[in-house]
């Protein structure tokens, strides 16, 4: 198997380092051919140089880096845009749900698309001491995915675990994404989704990062955060009625 490995990132300089060479070890004991597309969303810190200097060591590592912060959907877009594989999976810079990484490119082999499903049966979180921000992340999540399920009917029940694969569209430069910065994950599951293609889930055992970019006191951004969403919703509604196929 082929595949192309998309990772945003932001900001990570302490850590981006040991993940990639994580990755590389797992992937190089898989014994599958594959690249890695790394794009820097303008980190402020240390990260570009530091992925600078992998690439001289990790010929399999391509460079992309945007001009400015543009947000992780753009990101993912650009890095998907540049792949040179049909199958392609894109994680987070933090490698989460990593034990679950031989899973999604086995189920790939037989499915369009196969996503981390953190509210399927079986899946749980790793631990339980949660503090008021962590409980209330996860009571928001449980709001937005309900709505989200109920606004188009999807059987899915989590659309925004940072681990996914999917096999790239012919069409993939074509198609006009809303999201800039936060939900190209939804996007594309409803993509698929309307085009009735094969999607499965695995459950999967996963923790709460106590840290996060999106704060709840940041009102400019939590209002991004409300209109992208309602754009996409009203948007893919009016297509789910009109449209049987989005992609080839």
């Amino acid at each position: 198997m082929n595949i192309s490995f998309v990772v945003p990132c932001f900001n990570c300089e302490n850590y981006i380092k040991k993940k990639i060479y994580k990755l590389c070890q797992k992937l190089e004991s898989l014994k599958i051919k594959y690249e890695i597309i790394l794009i820097d969303d303008f980190s402020t810190d240390k990260t570009l140089l530091y992925i600078n200097e992998l690439k001289n060591k990790i010929p399999k590592l391509k460079i992309l880096k945007n001009t400015k912060n543009f947000g992780k959907s753009f990101s993912l877009i650009k890095g998907i845009s540049a792949c040179k594989y049909k199958h392609v999976i894109f994680i987070d810079c933090d490698l989460p749900y990593f034990e679950s990484l031989g899973s999604i490119i086995k189920y790939l082999k037989t499915n369009d698309m196969v996503i981390i499903n953190r509210r399927k049966r079986g899946s749980k979180i790793e631990s339980y001491k949660l503090n008021f921000y962590l409980l209330m992340r996860v009571f928001l999540g449980y709001l937005i995915n309900n709505f989200i399920r109920t606004w188009f009917n999807l059987t899915i029940r989590d659309t925004q675990a940072g681990l996914k694969g999917f096999v790239k569209p012919k069409n993939f430069s074509k198609i006009k994404f809303i999201s800039k910065r936060f939900f190209f994950d939804l996007e594309l599951i409803l993509l698929f989704s309307f085009s009735k293609k094969k999607i499965f889930s695995l459950q999967t055992t996963y923790s709460l990062d106590k840290k996060s970019n999106i704060s709840f006191f940041n009102l400019i951004m939590n209002f991004e955060i409300l209109k992208e969403l309602i754009k996409i919703c009203f948007n893919y509604k009016l297509m789910n009625e009109k449209i049987d196929s989005f992609l080839r």
